[in-house]
């Protein structure tokens, strides 16, 4: 690699906001494989980045200072000003070949590598564990589908024509029923041969020759 190449461009194309946290979202793009990560940092860490590269004695760009009469987190305005302050410094910073040869420097980009690849893994695995779940549940509520598949009831259900007609003839049926046996029931009362008198069985016969006598 020449001295004055550039190995990794790094800037900072957006900010986030959450109440009264700002953070500032950092690229990191590798020139030749393209590989990029990132990380948020607040504008204390990179200011305390800055005074650690001081101790190198080289010739910095100038760190986007803090207002003390007021508040910078609380204007949109000023946060977008910031950032691009922010932007133009890592801009001219990595074309400093003692920067880029320091420590200090590589291990900032490591650390944000380290702690984007903490983030992914993280993502990852909470990915595929909501996908689990997902495939859990849905295999369940297959498996219980089998068995509150709704039956149809046929005491719900109206009665067909051929039923009804069938109940109408059971009911026209009954009445005749009941008196085809009474009617048997009486003829055979009447010709039955054996008959009670006085308590003692006699014979329908005898009490027939007996008259004639």
């Amino acid at each position: 690699m020449l001295d004055n190449e550039i190995d990794i461009l790094i800037t900072v194309p957006e900010f986030k906001k959450n109440e009264d946290l700002v953070q500032y979202r950092v690229q990191f793009k590798y020139q030749k494989s393209l590989q990029k990560f990132e990380y948020h940092y607040r504008y204390s860490e990179l200011k305390k980045l800055h005074e650690t590269l001081e101790t190198l004695k080289a010739d910095l760009p100038a760190f986007p200072g803090s207002y003390w009469w007021k508040s910078v987190n609380s204007n949109i305005q000023l946060i977008e000003q910031r950032r691009q302050l922010l932007d133009c410094y890592f801009q001219n910073l990595i074309q400093i070949k003692l920067v880029r040869d320091s420590l200090i420097y590589k291990n900032f980009i490591l650390a944000a590598q380290k702690e984007n690849d903490k983030k992914v893994q993280k993502e990852t695995k909470e990915k595929a564990k909501r996908s689990d779940n997902q495939n859990k549940t849905k295999k369940k509520k297959e498996q219980f589908g089998q068995f509150i598949t709704p039956m149809p009831n046929p005491v719900n259900l109206p009665p067909t024509p051929e039923e009804r007609k069938e109940r109408s003839q059971s009911v026209e049926q009954k009445p005749a029923n009941n008196k085809q046996r009474n009617e048997r029931k009486k003829t055979s009362k009447q010709q039955s041969p054996v008959l009670n008198f006085g308590g003692s069985k006699i014979f329908r016969g005898i009490l027939s020759n007996a008259a004639k006598q």
